[in-house]
């Protein structure tokens, strides 16, 4: 049987406690040894969105575990009903190299203001990968992660808890409580569910809501297969007040628990969970180690059987010609061309979400380039997102970079290929196939890159707006990987990118990515990441709607103070910690043609930034006329909710300035934080700037 990763087994300690990884061995990596043929990707066939940001980076905690620090295969962003305004992320640090490794939650209230940063539970014992979800309803968050709570055994238990938001504000958590542990198992006592994803939905008691905790099994004998227990709980606001623990059921899946007990063979799945917000859906939405894409889906809010939906995903590829006419893939011995597929790799830390109301689930991962002679070839792996339609019941993907003539067309990208006419693009002057590189995970090593993969994707149901984020290694392992040191690329020996594509138009096309670095010299230089390494970043569990097509994506990261995952499984880097940290860009999620109406029109008018800022109480904005024309300058809050309507008349061509006190529009004074002020001449956006008000 085929398998894409053999994996071992590894005890590992981190300050003499339990790590909670398991350490694999991917499938052989294969370099080749011709003369480097790589060449520069160019596409000016989509569009870069517009985009800035609204929260420049802001410190939330001094941290040395320095890996995931936000969990696998979710999202520790949760953003509270629109009427509370609030964030919660919830995450695992080390305050200082000895202490010990716990959760954490931070809590931005709705003017973009830090106002908690703490532990969740009260006693100094190595916890890890929380998972956390809001109830809308009350704003409260529900949260569990894995620990040894019960000290009794070596075991570790999967613990829950809640805050008490409405009641007080954050920071009112009940003490977390046990609600799996090693008294129960499936098929074998040494099971152990760690890992857990949160998740809060509809209940089918319509006074209540209901909970959910998954978690995978991280026990093995040779390789881990994580099958899951599902728990699930039903609550309502009385429950929360009495400070119940709750009543929880659990649930599993027989297949997957089949793959874990080889029966018939061993399979590994790497999936993630998403439940529905408005009917009683409950799915898994991945792929596994046959390449087969698959989802498990449940139409009965967790409960019974889950049905399972599977399809091969071994897409065969042509191998190249040099001109002399022998194949760009071949063994190096003989001669003898592979054969070539793309299939998953280095893909197994993903989130998933629905949309299209609840018929359409969406993940993103990697496809890579391997040979049914069981290699891969690590730099040519590239970003795909992926769809299942629950109408149609089809399977579908989307190029995200690099890409080819249609990145739309279920086809996968050829790199040597990228006009998609069957034949070579290009080839040096030895007569060797040209093609582009694809590197998606921000360290450079191969095997690393099992673990530091980190596709995560987020979205505005209503307007059809998704957002994909990712890293680029590519610069950094030409540089580092002892295959190439290739001194031209030295500036970026510790670089690696952002790239963040956008759809709005629920998944069907993607731009071009957004790039960031923090490279000083680099046409993607970002001024706010300057003198940061950033890695691991998360999206906000929802795009909010700022108007004029802008959307709002909050974002979690770490900022490594060395290059490399001390705290990983296979530790790389030196242990002198990071930073976790809270940041908030806006993006464009318009047409992005020039012919478009609602292109903005600096020609028309320009707005300028307001003076001084940050202000109290007052601040000045100055706009020019370019021609006469009717004029709305209105003020809006972080949450897209309008504030101060400052113009709206008509105005002459010329310079003009207004003065805002920092009243809303029934004279009361605004809270201190971030706004925006927009302006629209004739009906068309003008111009949009952000500025803060401190008191």
């Amino acid at each position: 049987m085929k398998k894409l990763f053999i994996f071992v087994v590894l005890s590992i300690f981190v300050c003499s406690v339990f790590a909670d990884f398991m350490v694999p061995t991917p499938m052989k990596a294969v370099n080749h040894n011709y003369e480097r043929t790589i060449r520069v990707y160019e596409d000016n066939s989509r569009e870069v969105p517009e985009w800035e940001f609204v929260i420049d980076p802001q410190s939330l905690i001094s941290n040395y575990y320095d890996y995931m620090p936000g969990s696998y295969c979710s999202t520790p962003i949760r953003l509270q009903p629109d009427a509370m305004g609030g964030i919660y992320i919830t995450f695992h640090a080390r305050e200082t190299a000895a202490s010990t490794r716990r959760v954490y939650f931070a809590y931005i209230d709705a003017s973009g203001n830090v106002t908690n940063v703490a532990t969740i539970g009260n006693t100094d014992i190595h916890e890890g990968y929380s998972g956390v979800d809001i109830d809308p309803v009350t704003g409260d968050p529900f949260v569990s992660w894995h620990v040894n709570a019960d000290g009794t055994t070596t075991d570790l238990e999967l613990v829950a808890t809640y805050d008490l938001y409405h009641i007080g504000g954050a920071g009112l958590w009940k003490s977390p409580f046990i609600i799996l542990d090693d008294t129960f198992w499936i098929d074998d006592p040494l099971d152990e569910f760690i890992w857990p994803y949160v998740f809060v939905g509809p209940s089918p008691d319509p006074a209540k809501r209901r909970v959910y905790v998954q978690a995978n099994n991280a026990y093995a004998v040779g390789n881990p297969t994580e099958n899951i227990v599902l728990l699930y709980a039903d609550f309502d606001v009385n429950d929360l007040n009495s400070l119940s623990e709750l009543d929880w059921s659990i649930n599993h899946i027989p297949l997957l628990d089949d793959w874990h007990n080889s029966d018939p063979e061993w399979i590994r799945p790497f999936h993630s969970m998403i439940v529905s917000e408005i009917d009683g859906k409950v799915a898994f939405f991945g792929w596994n180690t046959l390449d087969s894409l698959y989802v498990f889906i449940n139409d009965n809010y967790g409960e019974g059987d889950f049905e399972f939906i599977e399809t091969n995903f071994q897409i065969d590829t042509w191998n190249p010609q040099n001109q002399d006419d022998s194949y760009y893939f071949a063994d190096e011995t003989t001669g003898d061309p592979y054969t070539l597929y793309w299939g998953f790799v280095h893909s197994g830390h993903m989130n998933s979400i629905f949309t299209d109301g609840t018929n359409k689930l969406n993940f993103s991962g990697n496809l890579g380039l391997q040979c049914y002679e069981e290699f891969y070839w690590p730099m040519w792996i590239y970003p795909k997102t992926f769809q299942y339609d629950l109408n149609t019941q089809e399977f579908s993907f989307h190029d995200l970079y690099i890409t080819g003539a249609n990145p739309d067309d279920n086809i996968p990208m050829v790199p040597w290929d990228l006009d998609e006419d069957g034949e070579v693009d290009s080839y040096n002057a030895s007569g060797n196939v040209e093609h582009v590189h694809g590197w998606p995970m921000h360290f450079w090593n191969d095997d690393q890159g099992f673990h530091e993969n980190n596709n995560k994707m987020t979205s505005h149901e209503d307007n059809g707006w998704m957002v994909n984020i990712w890293q680029d290694g590519l610069k950094c392992k030409y540089y580092n990987d002892p295959a190439w040191l290739d001194d031209d690329y030295i500036d970026w020996a510790e670089t690696a990118e952002i790239m963040i594509s956008i759809s709005n138009d629920g998944g069907a096309t993607w731009s071009d990515p957004i790039i960031m670095n923090a490279k000083a010299d680099d046409i993607n230089y970002v001024s706010q990441f300057d003198g940061m390494l950033p890695c691991y970043f998360y999206v906000g569990d929802r795009i909010e709607d700022l108007g004029d097509d802008w959307g709002l994506v909050h974002l979690f990261f770490y900022d490594d103070n060395s290059f490399g995952c001390w705290s990983g499984a296979t530790p790389w880097g030196s242990n002198d910690g990071g930073t976790s940290m809270y940041a908030a860009i806006s993006i464009n999620f318009g047409p992005y043609s020039s012919t478009d109406d609602n292109t903005i029109t600096p020609a028309v008018a320009q707005l300028s930034q307001n003076y001084p800022n940050p202000f109290n109480p007052t601040t000045n904005i100055a706009y020019n006329m370019q021609v006469p024309g009717n004029v709305a300058l209105e003020v809006y809050n972080i949450k897209g909710q309008k504030v101060k309507t400052l113009v709206d008349e008509y105005k002459n061509a010329g310079n003009h300035i207004i003065t805002w006190n920092g009243n809303n529009d029934s004279n009361q004074s605004v809270a201190s934080g971030i706004y925006f002020y927009k302006m629209k001449v004739d009906g068309k956006l003008s111009g949009t700037k952000k500025m803060i008000l401190m008191k």
